[in-house]
């Protein structure tokens, strides 16, 4: 009996010894640094209250500027006088009702406040990760939203508009600066988004600030791994197709300015640097340069012909080389998503199907 229970008592020793020796993976942080993050969760609120984002727009004809502030749930300034003017090239009129998010976004708002807010007094490390990690996605998501309806906004145009101009799109920038015609178009956070984005610079400082104290977490090798990925996310979220600005973007090979949307590919690195071209095979002869490191290549995309508002992985488009294909440098190769929209446009142009292996070989066998 005895012995026994000397057994148990070296056994729950070791135990002991082994527990005390393991990172503490759920440390507190500081008072300061909870306090810092409740607030911030607080002054989430303050999105209800005031404008979000702005566009402004400037031209010779407005030289004292025209602009529009995009709340949570509605549009003020400049709105009507704007939406005329996009008449004139085939915009559709500017209303809340384009933006079915108004309904809810309020409630987003406060539903992510209060998240943040009950993390920042749980006060451990994880909680901070977590608050961090709910702006990041819901800052990536709002901008990925704002991207997709301006893209549709500026793509889907009235064929009957007073002023037309064949290939020409009209996508407001997302963040910065772009120029549309003789308009120069600024969109930039307003004071709820500069609070917003201010708020989620702090918890991401607060985070790496909280662990550089504890610096005995960098043990763990799950700490690392986590830390690691945040520190990319950026750039896993950037390695998407970016979309091709027609009649802006040129070719990384030809230096031509892409004019037909129905073409178009693009290479994206692991770094996250896009290279766009006009034509597939601008981009296979721009990878065969001396110079060009393949291995630095994360994904290749190319437009879909049918529907070029969509770029498509080339391993899993479909490929047809068409004599009758006017392409802007003379691939004779257009890109498909599916068989069903190849044949559809096989039986008026006549040509060869073609995979990603034979459109590489094509090129590669003549280089």
């Amino acid at each position: 009996m005895l012995q026994e229970s000397e057994n148990i008592a070296d056994s729950c020793s070791s135990y002991t010894s082994f527990s005390s020796q393991r990172p503490n993976n759920m440390f507190k942080i500081s008072n300061l640094s909870k306090a810092v993050l409740a607030i911030g969760a607080l002054l989430l609120l303050a999105m209800l209250k005031l404008p979000i984002w702005k566009i402004v727009l400037s031209a010779p004809q407005y030289p004292e500027g025209l602009q529009m502030e995009i709340w949570h749930n509605t549009f003020t300034g400049d709105v009507k006088v704007i939406s005329a003017l996009n008449h004139y090239i085939g915009m559709r009129a500017i209303s809340p009702e384009m933006f079915p998010e108004f309904e809810f976004l309020g409630n987003v708002i406060i539903g992510v406040a209060v998240l943040c807010f009950v993390l920042a007094l749980i006060g451990r490390w994880w909680s901070s990760v977590a608050y961090f990690m709910v702006l990041a996605i819901g800052d990536s998501a709002a901008l990925y939203d704002f991207w997709k309806w301006g893209y549709d906004y500026g793509h889907n145009l009235d064929p009957t508009a007073p002023i037309v101009i064949p290939g020409m799109a009209y996508q407001p920038p997302v963040i910065g600066y772009k120029k549309l015609l003789n308009f120069e178009a600024w969109s930039l956070p307003d004071l709820g988004g500069w609070i917003l984005m201010g708020v989620s610079t702090i918890a991401f400082l607060v985070m790496v600030y909280e662990w550089w104290k504890n610096r005995k977490m960098q043990r763990n090798p799950a700490v690392a791994v986590a830390l690691l990925l945040l520190s990319v996310g950026g750039t896993s979220c950037a390695s998407g197709p970016q979309p091709i600005r027609i009649g802006e973007d040129s070719c990384q090979f030809c230096k031509m300015i892409l004019m037909d949307q129905k073409y178009g590919a693009e290479i994206i690195t692991k770094k996250g640097r896009v290279y766009l071209f006009d034509d597939v095979n601008c981009m296979m002869l721009f990878e065969q340069a001396d110079d060009w490191n393949s291995a630095k290549v994360a994904t290749r995309y190319i437009v879909d012909f049918l529907s070029p508002e969509t770029l498509i992985p080339v391993e899993t488009a479909i490929y047809l080389e068409s004599k009758s294909l006017k392409t802007p440098m003379a691939s004779g190769i257009a890109a498909f998503a599916n068989p069903a929209g190849l044949d559809s446009i096989i039986g008026q142009l006549g040509g060869n199907v073609l995979n990603w292996v034979d459109v590489t070989n094509r090129f590669n066998s003549d280089k």
